[in-house]
């Protein structure tokens, strides 16, 4: 089974279908970004759930790093093409890897094509240290030049990987979408890229709750309406090797899996891009600079949890249990 069915339930919507009135969800799911993607709207919706799934298809074109068919891959292999619908990811990404002195970098191509997170096999190795440094050399995000609509790579080895604010792009998309053709109230979760749209159809707040990290078991639930909610955890997808846990979320700076004590962070804010942004950003930061960042940031709240399973949040963060 793949590791990404787990981040598909990295955060659940409890007890999201009973007691909505006689108003009735509709819903459906697909396969993209290597994850499993759902859709809940209510009511008369249904016409706009082919829509969701029609926007994840055109993303997997446009963002994916290592389909030979997608905008990014081309890009990455100095192809010629028209790459206006990379520039809001990319000017985005370019804006957290400043926010965040390089704690996220859309540069990091180089470095997350040495790791293969696909599986947690004990018998795969890590890649080897003189490999690692070599991309370290290609991780420069004044490389990335954008001009007039257009993008190119000033350097020989740049590579780009969109992997940290991707699905908070598509998830956005696909709200923006949706609430322009009326829709109230749903739910879009993109793997653990959870948008709420409004409150349920009885006017409640949706119930939302965050995994014990490494264990399928609800650790917190809160209450939660129009907003984002994204968790980046080291047990979404990782392998063991010599008695260590390599997780998939690296550290631009170093090259290896972020070491800080985190095994997770959750982010709540209105936007979906800057929420799976900081989720990403804040773990590689560690617990101190993560939520000395979150705190000074405008409409957004976190919530840590540390390698002992212990829960620290902003001071804004929702009443939780």
């Amino acid at each position: 089974m793949r590791r990404k069915l787990n981040e598909f339930i990295l955060v659940l919507i409890c007890l999201l279908l009973p007691a909505c009135g006689k108003v009735e969800p509709v819903t459906d799911s697909g396969f993209y970004f290597d994850t499993y993607v759902k859709f809940v709207l209510y009511g008369d919706d249904r016409k706009y759930l082919k829509d969701c799934l029609d926007i994840c298809a055109e993303a997997e074109l446009i963002y994916s790093a290592h389909d030979e068919g997608s905008l990014l891959y081309g890009l990455n292999h100095g192809e010629i093409h028209d790459y206006a619908p990379l520039l809001p990811a990319l000017d985005s990404a370019l804006e957290y890897e400043k926010l965040t002195d390089g704690a996220v970098d859309p540069a990091i191509g180089s470095l997350t094509g040495l790791w293969d997170f696909s599986s947690p096999d004990d018998k795969k190795e890590p890649p080897a240290d003189s490999d690692i440094n070599e991309a370290l050399k290609h991780i420069d995000s004044s490389k990335i030049i954008i001009e007039d609509n257009t993008v190119r790579l000033a350097a020989p080895g740049t590579q780009i990987d969109l992997g940290f604010i991707a699905k908070g792009c598509i998830s956005k998309e696909i709200r923006d979408h949706l609430i322009e053709c009326g829709v109230k109230s749903g739910i879009i979760n993109l793997g653990g890229n959870i948008v709420v749209i409004g409150s349920r159809p009885d006017g409640r707040a949706y119930n939302v709750g965050i995994l014990k990290p490494f264990y399928n078991e609800t650790m917190v639930t809160f209450d939660i309406c129009d907003a984002a909610i994204v968790t980046s955890g080291v047990y979404e997808r990782y392998f063991g090797y010599d008695d260590k846990l390599y997780h998939h979320i690296l550290d631009p700076r170093t090259g290896y899996p972020a070491d800080n004590e985190l095994l997770s962070v959750t982010i709540v804010c209105y936007d979906p891009v800057k929420a799976d942004a900081l989720s990403t950003a804040c773990l590689v930061m560690g617990l101190d600079k993560g939520l000395d960042l979150i705190e000074n940031t405008p409409d957004t709240e976190a919530l840590f949890i540390d390698n002992e399973m212990n829960i620290h949040t902003t001071s804004g963060f929702p009443e939780y249990r």
